[in-house]
């Protein structure tokens, strides 16, 4: 299977992963903090090191990540060096619907469309330009964040817009989150024991969306044409309605480019509290910051009517799981998003949601008609997965 090295570029931090034959030998990730910007580097068996870093480090994360990797793999094996990288692609499009190798023509295409995935796409051009920079020899792959959702049903893909304008500027629900619910899909009969037929996937983190999946198939998602839309974000608005939009554009006199913007930075927590931060906004609901608990409950609420909603797609449900950062870190929202759901039969163990942090589990009672799991996301193991299918090892 060679080595990968895996890059996610979220819109909030930066992952990166080594993997040699399948395993995971080196991660690398770089986030936001309460305090600043940290770096955390960990080897396989070893404990995860952390340490403060500038801005313009997290900025040029890259140069920082190839300096760890060159180095662990001389200390590995003499002369060992990548055989590919795979990059996570998060962008609006039938053509970005499929994992594929990087080339001009993908980069031209990325270009085109950055300004429907402002938050998403100039960072990952940012990082093709830094890998071609410190590996121009190393096969490039595109890990398709939307490619999960490919065959999903038409009556859930198609806007009800003119037909010839739908296929003539390829405007369809396209669906983001993919690699993340694809790794639920693929890891989740061993934390319940079944390949469910019915079950719902809540991404609960910056960005957050619900996945309707059948068979482990998408049958229905919350994001649309763009990963702005959907559900309220960190930062997101999700979906406003159209005459809503056309009349802040017209009262602020903003230009198409300043109202994207506008909806992807001035939007969602960020834009009903002040902070997009879940875990600042938690601690503010904790102290009775009556700002921060109205926007966390419309966060919280936005999450349980798409979740009621994609019980239609699938006509019942059988397992919903939480994934992702803010749904694996903190029991308090897991409570505040599950407290609306009982209506569907589901039943929370407050003693297994309050031991269950960081590590996958069930926390719905015993004979709950639906089982509640939260899982760890693994969206770098579903990117070096990609990744083996196109290695090509070096000479």
């Amino acid at each position: 299977m060679g080595t990968a090295l895996v890059v996610n570029p979220g819109s909030s931090s930066r992952k990166y992963a080594l993997y040699s034959d399948g395993q995971s030998i080196l991660e690398i990730r770089f986030e936001e903090t309460n305090t600043g910007f940290e770096m955390c580097s960990q080897l396989a068996g070893v404990q995860q090191i952390c340490e403060s870093v500038k801005e313009t480090d997290f900025s040029d994360s890259f140069a920082q990540v190839a300096e760890v990797v060159n180095s662990h793999l001389v200390r590995i094996s003499a002369g060992k060096k990548l055989d590919s990288v795979a990059i996570r692609i998060v962008a609006p499009g039938t053509f970005f619907q499929k994992h594929t190798e990087i080339n001009d023509e993908y980069i031209k295409n990325l270009k085109h469309h950055e300004s429907a995935a402002p938050l998403h796409i100039p960072v990952i051009i940012r990082e093709i330009e830094s890998v071609k920079k410190h590996y121009p020899a190393v096969q490039m792959i595109a890990a398709s964040d939307s490619a999960f959702h490919s065959e999903m049903p038409s009556r859930a893909r198609e806007y009800s817009i003119a037909v010839e304008d739908a296929n003539e500027f390829d405007v369809h629900k396209f669906g983001y989150h993919g690699l993340s619910v694809s790794s639920i899909v693929r890891r989740i009969h061993s934390v319940v024991g079944i390949d469910p037929e019915r079950m719902i996937v809540c991404h609960v983190g910056n960005g957050t969306s619900v996945t309707a999946v059948k068979n482990g198939k998408s049958v229905e998602t919350s994001m649309g044409f763009s990963p702005s839309t959907g559900l309220p974000m960190g930062s997101r608005a999700g979906d406003i309605d159209s005459a809503a939009l056309l009349e802040l554009m017209r009262v602020k006199n903003l230009r198409p480019r300043e109202a994207e913007m506008y909806i992807n930075t001035r939007g969602g927590l960020a834009g009903m509290a002040g902070d997009s931060d879940i875990r600042r906004l938690l601690d503010r609901r904790s102290k009775n910051d009556a700002t921060a608990t109205h926007a966390l409950n419309v966060f919280a609420y936005n999450i349980q009517k798409e979740v009621a909603a994609q019980t239609v797609a699938l006509e019942g449900l059988d397992v919903l799981v939480l994934t992702a950062t803010a749904a694996i870190r903190s029991t308090e929202l897991r409570s505040l998003i599950l407290s609306g759901l009982s209506h569907l039969g589901i039943q929370i163990s407050k003693d297994r949601n309050d031991l269950l942090i960081g590590k996958d589990g069930v926390i719905s009672v015993r004979n709950s008609q639906i089982k509640v799991v939260i899982m760890k996301t693994d969206e770098m193991g579903e990117m070096a997965q990609v990744a083996s299918q196109f290695n090509l090892p070096t000479a």
